[in-house]
């Protein structure tokens, strides 16, 4: 068997945080190979999550269900960060993965594509539990089943900087992308920039969807966001530029990480995006001047979600026991204890969603507490963006091209097809 190793492109390399006490239940669920009898040894796998911070959860995690299941036994195995994806590879390809194993979608669907994880969708009656978002990033095109219960998640928001916003005219922050790019232009003409990053084809899907349209990165196995609804998106972006609602690091820096963050610390640019933890976390400690002047509003169209899952092997010697604990430990009662301490995350549950007050970090600034609030609010809506072929070396080119595009070098078209163009060539099968 081979399995084709993607890029990995989620959050699970720096989202490696945190867990505290468990509690809740969970039984087996399901029919078909996981029907069965709760019985038996399960190996559960996490990625780089124990040291002394991590361990106490998980260890509370596995004696309570065991306590609730005496026939069965959890060896619990944590591997390093770096390498994770070769080695989840290497362990499916030499028939050793992990009954219940940590996954972000980009590893799931490599080892869906080769039928090495249990369809969540036929086998367990809880999957509608979960935000409807982290499920879906979990099924895959051209692949039947779902593959994921989703573990903890992450978004964006919008941020705006009220002074620069006052200078222009523009008394409250916009709510919409269009009210945006109209307020950008108006901006301009005080002097005010307020754009310090191009579009690439994710930030694409949100900006169309805030239209009530849907972009894809890839149907039927071809990459199509070279639509014309992008195209004007792009052509949009090229024409603030024009007028200075641009920075021109914004073009220098394309594809770099963080580059809106930064400008926006610096006070010179009037929004950025960011996750719901930036006030307090990262404004409050790198630019405090800025604190009264932030407002903080919900993301456009369908935000995005970043997702950490729980997988099945579809291999696992004893599946009942193997389901059960893969939704025990993804419970909400289990997710509200996981995010207590994984602070800017949220639960995969909708039920532990409903009130963030439950598990949030108490806000030390106001602000941040709204923030918290919009986020737990918009995860019924957000989606995750791109698509698991769809590698962060595509992205990359993608957003070279089109900053050119900006730049007025080229055309969108030529931009976005050239985009398309590479990421079909660099497709691995």
């Amino acid at each position: 068997m081979k399995i084709r190793a993607t890029l990995a492109v989620g959050i699970a390399a720096t989202a490696a945080l945190a867990l505290s006490a468990c509690t809740g239940g969970g039984t087996a669920t399901g029919g078909g190979g996981a029907d069965g009898e709760v019985t038996g040894e399960v190996t559960f796998q996490t990625w780089s999550l124990k040291n002394d911070k991590f361990t106490p959860y998980f260890d509370g995690v596995v004696k309570a269900f065991e306590k609730e299941n005496p026939g069965v036994k959890v060896k619990w195995i944590d591997q390093p960060a770096d390498g994770y994806e070769d080695k989840v590879l290497q362990q499916a390809e030499s028939g050793e993965l992990p009954d219940v194993v940590n996954l972000p979608p980009e590893y799931a669907y490599s080892l869906a594509s080769a039928g090495q994880l249990m369809d969540l969708k036929t086998e367990s009656s809880v999957l509608g539990d979960y935000v409807e978002g982290g499920v879906d990033a979990y099924t895959y095109d051209g692949i039947e089943g779902s593959f994921g219960f989703p573990w903890y998640l992450g978004t964006e928001l919008n941020y705006w900087n009220t002074e620069l916003l006052g200078k222009g005219g523009v008394t409250a922050p916009p709510e919409t992308l269009q009210a945006t790019l109209d307020a950008a232009e108006k901006l301009a003409a005080a002097g005010v920039q307020t754009i310090s990053d191009v579009p690439s084809p994710k930030s694409l899907q949100i900006m169309v969807s805030d239209g009530g349209g849907t972009l894809d990165i890839v149907k039927d196995g071809k990459f199509v966001f070279n639509t014309p609804e992008a195209e004007a998106i792009v052509q949009r972006y090229a024409d603030l530029y024009k007028a200075g609602a641009i920075t021109p690091e914004a073009l220098q820096n394309a594809g770099t990480a963080n580059a809106n963050i930064n400008n926006f610390n610096k006070g010179t640019v009037a929004w950025a995006t960011a996750g719901p933890n930036y006030i307090d976390k990262d404004i409050a400690v790198n630019a405090p001047t800025l604190l009264p002047n932030v407002a903080v509003t919900s993301g456009f169209g369908n935000p995005p979600l970043f997702v950490q899952g729980i997988s099945v092997s579809a291999n696992a010697k004893n599946p009942a026991a193997a389901l059960a604990f893969a939704e025990y430990l993804t419970n909400t009662a289990n997710q509200i204890e996981f995010v207590k301490l994984a602070v800017g995350f949220f639960p995969g549950t909708v039920e532990a969603n409903a009130d963030p007050s439950v598990f949030a970090e108490t806000a030390q600034n106001e602000q941040q507490g709204v923030a918290t609030d919009l986020a737990a609010a918009q995860m019924d809506k957000a989606k995750m963006l791109g698509a698991p072929q769809f590698t962060e070396a595509m992205e990359t080119y993608a957003k070279q091209q089109i900053a050119l595009a900006v730049k007025g070098d080229i055309t969108p078209k030529e931009a976005l097809d050239k985009a398309v163009e590479y990421a079909q060539q660099n497709l691995v099968d």
